[in-house]
């Protein structure tokens, strides 16, 4: 990543969102520290590196902390190993905004000053000022490549690589600890397959297939060897499995498309609307006599009990049903192996509502016998059978391993290939790495993840992450509906579709696509919404087969016409049945557009669902207007009132008329439905063609002496693009 031979400014993003990795206990400034640590040899000792330090702003003023930045070391200070770890020791994480720009301005033109080089940008954030990053990356010239390393998920950060991509950097994503082996090369071909910094996508354009895998979405491994559709109507191929939801299609298509958004919240449009089976949630307490052991000047029990006690308040109040199973707590029992090793009951049995039961119970437990885990998984399997519940979730939290000659690996795979598919997640605390692997091994058994938690404070963050997992599953799910359309291969031969609500239809290999082009009009808003309606699919030992635990992910691909990418950037949707999302396209030209259905990183599903519509959004009666200030494409005002327009996404701007038969004082007012949306409003006298007024702020004032011409500019970040309708209206003052 760094080079020996290349002028280079490393730029730190301090703004203080808190820095814990999801599910592990390693702060992700200590990630920076090891980066530069490990490269402390190639950087040490030049008068051609610098350091800085970006959102920095503590004032509480946005205005001047999105303009906040600080110098550690400038160019030709020759920084020693000291000297970077000093700069690493610094980092503080308390800057009140994500404001990259100014840092990243300032190492441009100090590089430009030398001749060129590389700025390396660590952040886990895009941007929160108003001010765009990608102007910036556009305009440093062939000299100055900015590279970025995103710390964080996926879904979040992915639109940084447009930054890179601008300037001919390389982009580095790095989503949990492992991923540091990555810095080793470039990962733009990573996340942009279809061109990459070397590709043909032009400047500002969206990167297509820019996301790489979420983080946490399941241990499953999904097939990569299909040979094509998998769909058992139309299409060859072989079979595949899914879940049985009870539908078997869609009941009124109209009613789902006209409450699609609903069905994701949770809402049941009809009259009545029957309560959902609650979420099973079972945990097992490790009270073995290893938990004796003290750490941090307590014992391991204690910290355990009170990490249970704070996670479980989080399902008060939601479809939950929960129940507390222990082992090795009875000390009435001889401590031997014939002994102890029976001895794994449930203590709490299920009910809602009943946290502080939960963890009054837990509170009286003494850490002192055997751990018998595949004992426990099996007796909580037995119970799990009886529960009438939507899903069935197992935590398990030890801190050592079978002990017992029992066999967890086994019986966890057991427990997730059953009718009543139970998900057991495994939390191991404080464990050497022998114990971890064999934890490991039963948490993938179960289909599920393994926590690891080497504290008090990395405990207590894995059981409240698995306890909000638990309530999000609760939230009611569409009923599964079916509508197959088969979309073309490729771009040029997509399949024309008329707005309505559709289904895949076929089982697609991961980055694999299918086409559909819609018609439109110039002034007019296609909306392409998805849904996700299963689990993800997996490959199995009868072929592709659907998760009973691992969420899905869905892509929605928008193209322009002639399949080129577009300002509106792909839309990603991923989590359980019933996640909504959705993507635009704005014509302004009236050739329609092109929409794919896919995902680069998870196998598609048959049931995949999206809604098409199109919608008006023309200014005025004319149509879209055009953003030439001395063109004829434009709009009227008209003076009886204000008038309504919209821009964003593919449309750039909007040019308006106004009448003006004598010289006038006016006020010119431009009000956005989307209080986030960025534009800037140019006067323009109509004859002489000067520019007389110009404001971003709302409103501006003029001295008209004749007929006027106003622009509404788009300006939000291309990183970001957003669209919004606005309103107009000319006053005489």
């Amino acid at each position: 990543m760094f080079r020996t031979d290349t002028p280079t400014i490393v730029v730190f993003d301090q703004e203080g969102r808190p820095g814990k990795w999801a599910l592990t206990a390693a702060p992700k400034i200590d990630i920076v520290k090891r980066i530069l640590d490990g490269f402390s040899g190639v950087l040490a000792g030049r008068t051609d590196v610098s350091f800085m330090r970006a959102s920095t702003g503590t004032s509480g003023d946005p205005n001047a902390d999105c303009n906040a930045f600080k110098i550690d070391y400038p160019l030709d200070t020759n920084p020693s190993p000291a000297d970077i770890s000093a700069f690493a020791r610094s980092f503080a994480a308390d800057g009140h905004q994500v404001a990259p720009s100014a840092a990243l301005e300032k190492a441009v033109v100090d590089l430009q000053a030398i001749g060129g080089g590389r700025v390396v940008y660590f952040t886990d954030g895009v941007t929160s000022c108003r001010d765009d990053p990608l102007w910036i990356a556009e305009q440093s010239g062939p000299d100055v490549a900015i590279d970025i390393v995103a710390i964080g998920k996926a879904e979040r950060l992915h639109s940084l690589a447009e930054l890179a991509l601008a300037s001919g950097g390389n982009f580095y994503l790095i989503t949990s600890p492992k991923d540091l082996a990555k810095l080793g090369g470039p990962m733009i071909d990573e996340v942009l397959p279809d061109g990459g910094s070397s590709g043909t996508i032009k400047v500002g354009d969206t990167p297509p297939g820019e996301l790489p895998p979420l983080a946490g979405e399941g241990g499953e491994t999904a097939s990569s060897d299909l040979s094509g559709p998998l769909f058992a109507g139309n299409n060859s191929g072989g079979a595949f499995s899914r879940i049985d939801t009870g539908v078997e299609s869609c009941p009124a298509f109209d009613l789902l498309s006209r409450n699609l958004l609903d069905y994701s919240k949770g809402i049941d449009p009809g009259e009545t609307s029957p309560v959902p089976d609650p979420v099973a949630l079972v945990f097992i307490l490790d009270a073995s006599g290893s938990m004796a052991a003290r750490q941090a000047g307590r014992t391991k029990m204690a910290i355990a009990k009170e990490a249970l006690g704070a996670a479980v308040t989080g399902i008060d109040g939601a479809n939950v049903v929960t129940s507390l199973w222990a082992y090795g707590f009875d000390t009435r029992l001889a401590k031997t192996a014939e002994a102890s090793c029976p001895n794994t009951q449930e203590i709490v049995p299920f009910a809602r509502n009943q946290s502080r039961r939960v963890a009054r119970t837990a509170n009286a437990l003494t850490a002192y016998g055997y751990t018998p885990l595949a004992a426990s998984l099996a007796a909580v399997g037995e119970s799990l059978q009886s529960v009438r519940a939507s899903r069935r979730i197992v935590v398990l939290i030890t801190d050592g391993e079978e002990t017992c000659g029992g066999d967890p690996i086994a019986v966890a795979a057991h427990l997730s290939g059953t009718g009543v598919a139970v998900s057991t997640y495994v939390v191991g605390y404080d464990l050497d790495a022998e114990q971890r692997k064999q934890l490991e091994a039963v948490a993938e058994a179960g289909g599920t993840d393994y926590l690891d938690a080497a504290d008090k404070n990395a405990l207590a963050g894995a059981l409240k992450e698995i306890v909000e997992f638990a309530v999000e599953k609760t939230v009611r799910i569409a009923p599964s509906c079916e509508n197959p359309i088969q979309g073309g291969l490729t771009p040029e031969t997509a399949t024309p579709l008329p707005p309505g609500i559709y289904t895949l239809g076929e089982l697609l290999d991961r980055g694999t696509y299918r086409y559909y082009r819609v018609a439109t009009n110039e002034g007019q808003r296609g909306v392409v919404r998805g849904l996700i309606q299963s689990q993800q699919y997996v490959n199995g030992d009868d072929g592709p087969k659907e998760s009973a635990s691992a969420p899905t992910a869905m892509t929605i691909e928008m193209l322009s016409p002639d399949g080129s990418p577009t300002a509106a950037q792909s839309a990603r949707g991923a989590g359980i049945p019933g996640t909504a999302f959705d993507a635009t396209f704005v014509d302004t030209e009236g050739n329609g557009f092109i929409f794919g259905i896919g995902d680069n990183y998870r196998l598609m599903s048959p049931d995949a669902l999206f809604e098409v519509s199109v919608v008006p959004f023309a200014d005025g009666a004319g149509g879209d207007a055009g953003d030439d200030p001395k063109g004829e494409d434009f709009a009227t005002i008209s003076g009886g009132g204000p008038s309504e327009g919209h821009v964003g996404n593919e449309d750039f701007g909007d040019l308006w008329r106004y009448v003006v038969d004598t010289p006038a004082d006016l006020t010119i007012s431009v009000s956005f439905e989307n209080p986030d949306f960025r534009y800037r409003i140019s006067v323009y006298d109509e004859a002489s063609g000067k520019r007389i007024g110009r404001s971003t702020k709302g409103q501006v004032s003029v001295s008209a002496t004749g007929t006027i011409r106003l622009l509404i500019e788009n300006r939000t970040p291309k990183t970001r693009p957003l669209f919004s309708p606005y309103m107009i209206d000319v006053k005489h003052d």
